[in-house]
């Protein structure tokens, strides 16, 4: 049984035929008062002490969320920072391949035209040669055309090709 603060207020005890009260039942209500005392106050020190555990607790959660909370931004800080610089650089590797694909276009041009161009000298040196050589097929045939009636054979000329 608990003794409430009422019960301490409104506690009467017995008189004796002296005038006094009965000291029996005074020390031993001020005993069971005491009892349910140290009772009550140890629980409130358990109390006490489990609430600052838990305080503490609460504490060290609060640190932790903040922390958390804190690694959490970095974290997506960081992550959009690698997503930026990682589209940068993605923009920087396109554009250097397209200025790389653009060197390669122009020095095969150059060389389409330089190959375009030996090919045009060629056909010209070919058409040279083909003047050349019928000039001096031609002045050979001629010779041979003149010598033929001191060798007794008749060469008939030929027919200039085309």
């Amino acid at each position: 049984m608990h003794i409430t603060p009422m019960d301490i207020y409104q506690r009467e005890f017995s008189r004796k035929n002296i005038g006094g009260l009965d000291e029996n039942e005074v020390y031993g209500y001020l005993k069971k008062v005491g009892r349910e005392y140290e009772s009550l106050y140890a629980e409130n020190k358990s109390l006490q002490e489990n609430n600052q555990r838990l305080t503490g607790q609460m504490q060290d959660y609060l640190e932790l969320e903040k922390t958390l909370k804190q690694t959490l931004i970095s974290a997506q800080k960081t992550s959009g920072d690698m997503k930026d610089n990682a589209e940068k650089q993605a923009e920087l590797i396109v554009k250097q391949a397209e200025l790389q694909a653009e060197r390669i276009l122009d020095e095969a041009r150059s060389e389409s035209e330089a190959i375009g161009k030996e090919i045009r000298d060629l056909k010209r040196q070919r058409r040279m040669l083909k003047v050349e050589l019928r000039t001096v097929l031609e002045s050979y045939l001629a010779m041979v055309n003149e010598e033929s009636p001191t060798l007794g054979h008749n060469v008939e000329p030929v027919e200039k090709a085309a």
